[in-house]
């Protein structure tokens, strides 16, 4: 089963086994914006919804797990705060999908894609990839990515990458216990669905057990944490986005 999840958005699901690997594809950096954002949240919800399916992967590219969000687009089309809200749904429903959520990452995953990478209750990286917030390099903040860093990281190195945009190597992260693993990037498929296999065993009684796993390691401060990213974020692109 190979199928795309909305209009033209680069968002796709394949079944692998017990597993649904959901994939989106949109340029070099594999960017997020307001269509490929709401394509991945109905993905998601799809995927849970799906009888036929124990496991979700988030796969991202070939080459690019995730580069975080397309600024240019969102000032030049005016749909900041809209996608604002967007990426904040996504962030906050992953916590409280039902079944097990992996993360397949073949390439960098960087600001909002690392966020997303952190949020995986397992995540397998190529070796050669490159995680973390980058926005202060880049003269920004991440004001909604910080959000699961900050939940999911120890608390200095969290704060380490997000004043500094510093990334870190997968190797590093490994050594922390952040990641499952790394593996070269053609690997990292093989390994995950290697995950997905032993995730699987637990059935339909993960419906429950996974959102009860999200109170005991997710606060009942990051949905509120998210929220209030959320003005923060449309105030940095501007002031035009700020009062619309």
């Amino acid at each position: 089963m190979n199928r795309s999840v909305a209009g033209t958005a680069p968002v796709s699901a394949t079944r692998r086994g017990p597993a649904t690997w959901i994939e989106w594809d949109n340029g070099a950096r594999n960017l997020l914006d307001l269509e490929v954002t709401r394509a991945l949240v109905r993905a998601l919800r799809e995927a849970d919804e799906d009888s036929a399916s124990s496991v979700i992967v988030l796969a991202g590219s070939a080459r690019t797990f995730c580069g975080g969000a397309d600024l240019a687009k969102l000032k030049a089309t005016g749909t900041a705060r809209e996608f604002a809200a967007e990426v904040i749904e996504l962030l906050g429903l992953v916590p409280l999908l039902r079944k097990p959520v992996l993360a397949a990452v073949r390439g960098d995953a960087l600001a909002s894609g690392f966020s997303i990478a952190l949020l995986a209750d397992a995540c397998v990286a190529a070796d050669d990839a490159e995680l973390g917030t980058v926005e202060v390099a880049g003269g920004g903040w991440p004001m909604i990515a910080q959000v699961p860093v900050r939940h999911l990281l120890p608390a200095k190195l969290a704060t380490y990458n997000l004043v500094t945009g510093r990334t870190f190597t997968a190797a590093r992260l490994a050594a922390l216990g952040v990641l499952a693993g790394t593996a070269p990037s053609a690997e990292v498929d093989r390994h995950v669905q290697e995950l997905a296999e032993a995730a699987a065993r637990s059935g339909a009684t993960a419906a429950t057990g996974r959102r009860a796993l999200a109170e005991l390691s997710v606060n009942a401060g990051y949905a509120a944490d998210l929220d209030s990213a959320m003005a923060h974020f449309v105030a940095m692109l501007g002031p035009k986005e700020a009062d619309a």
